[in-house]
């Protein structure tokens, strides 16, 4: 059995509003014709009577309907096609009990009223099925016109006539809708590009201003250590000093890696603190296991900066590992740098570990971000 459903569309508020005052219109204007009862007046004409009564009773019921539906702010679905065939079923009803020469004149009371029981049915759907259904209610009084009315200049010329109030109007009816329901979805993707551009705009600002703080934070760690080496205050020499340096280079190299393309931030950045690591000679590298996913900004900042004081006084080799799975994303740095103090981690997003090994030189850290903290 066809069902109803909701009737909503990609249309704006405005345009969807006016479509819904239209429908009201064309039940308005079906109603009235239908309740003008014209056919009464030529009761004793029709040939059996009650073909008649049936087909008002279909387009009244049709149109009954579509008032609720209107009221509801819901569609046919696919409930329309059997709308569709009982609406012309009513026009070809109305034919047949019409006595010879009264087709297209007063008695045919249904030529000028079924093309709007059709656009009540297919004013949401595209343009051509409106046309199709007028034009097999043209079909049909036109057949009855030539077997059983009087086909002479005169008939055809009433006929024509007629035609363009019982087909014209209802059809310019589904036109305005047509165009109006291609005007609203130009409009809808217009209003999907303006959104896009405002959102991009909105990113690209928040980019530049997150950098901004960024290289703000950077020039208060940074910059005091290169002034102390330009004036002398401190040593280069130094292994506080030399550390110190590390530290700022490899944040350095994490904030111009933030812009980098690649399939995930965090492996890239701490792939970065290595890499830096190699070049004072440490030997460094770096493991990931499991499907790498990139966590929020603030969290990856987190994860990378723990390791960060491992890799900088490792004296000959360093690793960092990293393990992606369902429930965590955990960092290791394993260095031989002794024990080191790491500085405590703001917030409670990240839970730390160390541990010295049994050698006294080789010190473990790690950071841990549990991606689904409901989880066991």
């Amino acid at each position: 059995m066809a069902t109803l459903k909701a009737f909503h569309r990609a249309d704006d508020p405005t345009t969807a509003e006016f479509l819904r005052h239209l429908r009201i219109a064309v039940v308005v204007i079906s109603a009235i014709v239908l309740l003008s009862l014209s056919g009464l007046r030529n009761a004793d004409l029709y040939q059996p009577l009650w073909m008649q009564i049936l087909a008002w009773c279909i387009l009244m019921a049709i149109t009954c309907v579509e008032a609720v539906l209107t009221r509801r702010r819901t569609s046919w679905g696919s409930a329309r096609w059997i709308g569709v065939a009982f609406a012309l079923a009513a026009s070809a009803l109305s034919c047949l009990s019409l006595p010879a020469g009264t087709p297209t004149t007063a008695a045919d009371w249904a030529f000028g009223t079924v093309g709007w029981i059709g656009v009540i049915l297919l004013l949401d759907r595209p343009i051509i099925q409106s046309v199709a259904f007028l034009l097999a209610h043209e079909i049909i009084t036109l057949t009855n016109l030539l077997v059983r009315g009087h086909v002479d200049e005169a008939g055809l010329l009433n006929f024509i006539s007629g035609s363009i109030g019982a087909i014209g109007f209802p059809l310019a009816c589904a036109m305005a809708a047509s165009a109006l329901r291609d005007t609203a979805r130009r409009a809808e993707a217009a209003r999907a590009r303006a959104a896009s551009i405002r959102h991009a705009e909105h990113v690209a600002e928040q980019t530049a201003q997150e950098l901004h703080n960024s290289y703000a934070q950077l020039a208060l760690t940074a910059g005091p250590l290169l002034r102390g080496l330009a004036d002398g205050s401190l040593d280069g020499n130094d292994p506080k000093v030399q550390r110190a340096c590390w530290i700022e280079a490899a944040r350095m190299r994490r904030l111009f890696a933030e812009s980098d393309d690649v399939p995930n931030q965090l492996v890239h950045e701490l792939s970065q603190f290595v890499d830096t690591a190699g070049r004072r000679d440490v030997k460094a590298e770096i493991a990931v296991y499991g499907q790498p996913v990139d966590p929020p900004d603030d969290i990856r900042e987190l994860l990378g900066s723990n390791c960060l004081p491992v890799l900088a006084q490792s004296r000959s080799w360093a690793q960092i590992t990293v393990v992606f799975t369902l429930d965590f994303i955990s960092v290791q740095a394993l260095g031989d740098c002794g024990v080191i103090e790491i500085p405590p981690t703001p917030g409670t997003l990240i839970a730390t570990d160390s541990f010295l090994d049994t050698d006294d030189t080789t010190f473990c850290m790690e950071a841990q971000w549990q991606t689904s903290p409901s989880r066991s």
